[in-house]
């Protein structure tokens, strides 16, 4: 009897350790739809083919260009980071352009420079 519960318990743990990793690759591919959606949608030109690169305001930059175009979102996001608003800043730009979590930071860091 006493082997029984314990193979049980065992099972138990394999069953919810495959079931977390279940649901983290579910996470996982939902993340890559959505990039190859806005790919194929069109909806950031800044994306570049290794998919987790996105142009800073400098970077998108013409080369005889010397200050970064400001779009209204920009400004509506440099208006918040100089509110001490960063993380709202970072919750707008994803928002807005549906951009991953890290992206998003990265502009907005971009803009805080």
């Amino acid at each position: 009897m006493e082997m029984n519960t314990l193979v049980s318990i065992v099972l138990l743990l394999l069953i919810f350790v495959l079931l977390v990793r279940v649901t983290s690759l579910q996470r996982q591919l939902n993340e890559l739809k959505r990039d190859v959606e806005r790919l194929e949608n069109g909806s950031t030109g800044s994306v570049r083919s290794d998919f987790n690169y996105t142009l800073s305001p400098k970077e998108a930059l013409p080369s005889h260009t010397s200050q970064p175009a400001q779009t209204d979102l920009d400004q509506e996001l440099l208006t918040l980071i100089q509110q001490g608003k960063k993380i709202m800043a970072i919750k707008r730009l994803r928002e807005a352009r549906g951009l991953s979590l890290k992206e998003a930071k990265d502009y907005v860091d971009s803009l805080d420079r």
